[in-house]
């Protein structure tokens, strides 16, 4: 009798799987690929129109990262790409958001803009172009080595996302 109930329940969760595949659910984790007419993609270094240093190698850095791992396209030199992801850093501007007591900074945000452009090589033509901006937090800490660190890790985590953001927008797009 157990037998007949754990088979029971091994057809209801198999006949859930084929249902959810089928009707264009995605497990977590797996990242849908750019289409069949990209073969190879190209990002070249970032440039940055800002006065911070060293944001173009923290954004290239993700924004390659990303489309290695989840695009299925290897990530060429731009003179053999099928597809190329040109980004510009327009900006980043630091804001308070809370403080301690008497002016004293507890909380601040970090926005950085970007503009992309994706280009396909065979014909010149800019298939996906957009401004996107993103904002994080950190704490200040009275050591002001230890703030500078949180500050750059919400940078770290604002090209990380937008890299995931603008890879399920390139992927939803082809």
């Amino acid at each position: 009798m157990r037998y007949i109930s754990d088979f029971k329940i091994l057809l209801v969760s198999f006949v859930c799987i084929l249902f959810a595949y089928g009707c264009g659910y995605q497990f977590a984790g797996k990242a849908p690929e750019l289409g069949s007419q990209y073969k190879t993609v190209s990002i070249p270094m970032f440039t940055n129109n800002t006065t911070e240093s060293s944001l173009e190698q923290v954004f290239t850095k993700y924004f390659r990262e990303e489309f290695i791992l989840n695009s299925g396209l290897p990530l060429v030199p731009s003179n053999q790409a099928d597809l190329i992801i040109l980004g510009n850093i327009e900006g980043i501007s630091t804001s308070v958001v809370s403080y301690r007591e008497a002016e004293e900074t507890r909380e601040s945000r970090v926005t950085v803009s970007i503009k992309l452009k994706c280009i396909r090589t065979s014909n010149s033509q800019v298939v996906w172009k957009g401004n996107l901006s993103y904002y994080e937090e950190y704490f200040q800490d009275p050591d002001p080595i230890v703030t500078l660190q949180n500050r750059q890790k919400a940078i770290h985590f604002i090209a990380q996302y937008l890299a995931e953001e603008v890879h399920q927008r390139l992927a939803a797009k082809f």
